[in-house]
């Protein structure tokens, strides 16, 4: 189990101070999706950054199982809770060649040899249908959908219990977006990982989540578990987001 319990950040300036995530608890169990939807700005990407240890909540805290996360079991922990940035580009090295973005996890969190590495790599490109004549293509040559598979293959190359996607499908035409949404549904349950997965849309989260948290200027404002339909929302906020989500499916058609 991976929570967050009781847990605020506050960003400050000069002359103002912002809780962008305020006295928040969630749980994401093993072995289920788990979503966090709302607008931009809701502090939805703030929790991901402390969920995956590149930020440190102002108070509460962070466990993985019955471990509260600190400082000194950071590198353990990024291992186990693996993050996959909206950016897939800015996260990668563009010199790097499709094969070394697989083999770094590889060979340093895990120490696998050459051979070993190599058929770890065909696994890995076959769990995302990465296309294997690509490994030797440079970051900069791929397209934006072979991009996102290489993020998850990577992600996936460290063995981690958890896998978060910070607004990882965002950007993607409908259709690459479905094909991905359609494959991470099928790996999760072949791996058994447990998925964190943020976003704005609503139809994303209605498709992927065994749990919704709808999220709000910093709070948790309501939580679904196993939601079967737009009708299970009952916050006003929640129901904004869902008629949003009927106007933007009828534009679409």
């Amino acid at each position: 189990m991976l929570n967050a319990e009781n847990v605020t950040k506050i960003y400050r300036t000069k002359n103002s101070r912002q809780k962008a995530v305020d006295d928040v608890s969630i749980m994401i169990a093993d072995d289920s999706v788990t979503v966090i939807v709302g607008e931009s700005g809701s502090g939805k990407s703030t929790l991901a950054r402390m969920l995956s240890y590149i930020e440190r909540p102002d108070s509460g805290r962070i466990l993985l199982g019955e471990t509260e996360l600190t400082a000194q079991k950071a590198k353990e922990y990024r291992r186990c809770v693996q993050l996959v940035m909206q950016d897939a580009a800015s996260s990668l090295d563009p010199h790097q060649t499709a094969g070394q973005v697989l083999d770094e996890p590889l060979t340093l969190l895990l120490k696998m040899g050459k051979l070993q590495r190599q058929r770890r790599i065909s696994e890995l490109t076959d769990m995302v249908h990465f296309p294997r004549d690509r490994l030797k293509s440079k970051v900069s040559e791929l397209s934006g959908g072979q991009l996102k598979r290489l993020c998850i293959a990577r992600a996936l190359a460290a063995e981690p219990q958890y896998i978060i996607f910070d607004e990882s499908f965002s950007g993607l035409d409908v259709t690459l977006r479905q094909q991905i949404l359609s494959m991470l549904k099928e790996l999760q349950k072949k791996l058994h990982i447990g998925f964190l997965i943020i976003t704005h849309d609503l139809d994303t989260a209605m498709y992927m989540a065994d749990r919704i948290y709808v999220m709000r200027f910093g709070k948790i404002i309501e939580t679904l578990e196993h939601p079967s339909s737009f009708l299970d929302f009952k916050e006003d906020y929640s129901k904004e987001l869902v008629r949003a989500a009927e106007y933007k499916r009828q534009l679409q058609k």
